[in-house]
């Protein structure tokens, strides 16, 4: 990745008519994004927006798509629309807050309602779970890997209730996870990374900030805005300084003093402040070593 130049946004509020985007505005957001099986969330802060776009947000329900990055590195952050709307005033601005979640009302209103047959493979009953998830049209099946094997387990069972309460109870029966990214449906083996993308260098070069923390389970790691970094997606940190960061580990046996290797991203969070010094990725991954 080249040198990082010039802070860019996007923020499209898609209704059922028109389409408002707003990229001049000061915005400041928080995007937590992970592998786990509930919705992503994101809280978005516009500040002294106009009374079109406050009556759109407020009543229309617009799909919210967030984009953020550099110039030479832009790419999509959040996609998903409102759980709560508040507007503040903060000092001398007018600030409408949006708590937000990806996939979220699909989630909650998502039902499955089968009796499994002898010839049934897993994936053929997770496509059909993933297919519930259809009420707004917000989310669609994206990437299922490594479950092509039969429901040996369900033979005859009947499968009734709340399809994403179906799907964790799959997931902890044969191993695998599933989430919600960027209104997809994600399914992946459980401690496997996806296949379809290249592994996301973070180094000095590519904008890390400060030092990497070791983690028990693998490393934490902070750089300039990076859209690359996703839930599941491998991530390798190179770093020219010896120090490194032990988090809370400074009185525990641990195996590593380095955070140099390769992870397996399980939690991304953005944050952002197009008016602030806040403009970063913190990547927090699972060692591949």
């Amino acid at each position: 990745m080249s040198r990082q130049f010039k802070r860019v946004y996007s923020l499209s509020l898609v209704g059922e008519s028109n389409t408002k985007v707003i990229s001049d505005l000061r915005i400041s957001f928080e995007v937590s994004k992970s592998t786990r099986s509930y919705p992503n969330i994101a809280r978005i802060d516009i500040y002294n927006p106009n009374q079109e776009t406050i009556s759109m947000i407020d009543g229309e329900d617009p799909l919210l798509i967030l984009s953020a990055g550099y110039e030479n590195n832009i790419g999509l952050i959040f996609r998903g629309r409102k759980r709560n709307v508040f507007i503040n005033k903060v000092s001398e601005d007018r600030v409408i807050t949006i708590y937000a979640a990806d996939g979220g009302k699909d989630w909650d209103s998502a039902i499955y309602n089968k009796t499994s047959t002898a010839d049934l493979k897993l994936k053929d009953i997770v496509l059909e779970l993933f297919n519930t998830f259809n009420e707004t049209g917000d989310v669609t099946v994206g990437s299922i890997e490594g479950i092509d094997i039969p429901a040996d387990k369900l033979l005859g069972q009947s499968l009734s209730g709340s399809s994403k309460d179906i799907l964790d109870i799959l997931a902890q029966d044969y191993k695998f996870q599933w989430s919600i990214q960027d209104g997809e449906l994600i399914l992946t083996k459980e401690d496997s990374a996806l296949t379809t993308l290249d592994s996301v260098l973070v180094s000095q070069s590519t904008g890390m900030i400060g030092s990497p923390a070791v983690t028990e389970i693998g490393a934490d790691v902070t750089s300039l805005m990076n859209p690359k970094l996703l839930p599941d997606r491998l991530f390798t940190i190179e770093s020219v300084s010896n120090e490194v960061s032990l988090s809370n580990l400074q009185f525990r046996k641990i195996k590593r003093t380095s955070a140099e290797g390769s992870y397996r991203a399980f939690e991304v969070i953005f944050t952002g402040d197009t008016h602030g010094n806040q403009w970063f990725s913190t990547a927090r991954g699972i060692s591949l070593q």
